[in-house]
């Protein structure tokens, strides 16, 4: 499946409801969502008490997981043969090769990690492209767009609940929460939830589930990695 080009369907093809398939999705793994979203890294970045070191370390997984998901978006660019869903993946790819990739070797230059740390980090945090490698063998083109829709709906969940909070937080750390609560980022998630919707029938409900909430999981491992006391 993952070798074969997506044959597109209609905007109502595989919707569940009048919020369709994404939004039931969503609904079905609320309470995962919610939990993802409090882990301790993301809880320590909304109340600003995330101490530089680990912010250092969170951005080192980060930058490596923005590598993997330029080749994820290339590789959704060459299954997705509608024109105008094509384009997207394209600008995804552009995005993070290009302002993505300066934007974390900017703030790693100054919190470099070295390198017996940083081998064995990524080592720990090679779980999250662990878990979109495996839901793209199982489901190519689907289970890639199911996972990457789940961590972007995770990002967008916490980012939105932390930038309510009127609290203190380092300035890097305050600008990394407003990039995912901005009109751009909105319309990435919404564009991952309208690629779910378009999913074709064959794919089920409980593939959908198992793919979302195995991402959610891997999530939870990838944050957990940062930390000094996983570190240590």
């Amino acid at each position: 499946m993952a070798d074969q080009p997506l044959t597109p369907t209609g905007p109502a093809a595989g919707s569940r409801g009048p919020g369709g398939r994404a939004a039931a999705l969503v609904a079905r793994c609320s309470d995962g969502l919610d939990a993802s979203a409090s882990v301790p890294l993301l809880a320590r970045m909304a109340d600003g008490t995330i101490d530089d070191a680990d912010f250092g370390r969170y951005l080192a997984i980060e930058q490596a997981f923005v590598r993997t998901a330029a080749r994820l978006a290339g590789y959704c660019l060459w299954q997705q043969s509608e024109w105008s869903r094509a384009e997207r993946h394209a600008d995804a790819v552009a995005d993070l090769v290009g302002p993505q990739s300066r934007y974390f070797e900017r703030l790693l230059a100054t919190r470099p990690v070295d390198d017996a740390t940083s081998t064995d980090l990524l080592r720990r945090a090679s779980v999250l492209e662990g878990a979109v490698t495996a839901a793209l063998d199982e489901g190519g083109y689907a289970g890639v767009v199911t996972s990457l829709a789940a961590a972007e709906t995770l990002y967008l969940r916490w980012c939105t609940r932390a930038a309510e909070r009127e609290v203190p937080r380092p300035g890097d750390v305050q600008r990394w929460i407003d990039l995912h609560v901005t009109d751009g980022f909105r319309s990435q998630v919404a564009f991952l939830h309208q690629l779910v919707d378009e999913l074709p029938d064959d794919v089920t409900d409980a593939q959908l589930d198992r793919w979302f909430a195995g991402m959610l999981r891997a999530e939870d491992a990838f944050h957990a990695s940062a930390l000094v006391e996983v570190a240590a």
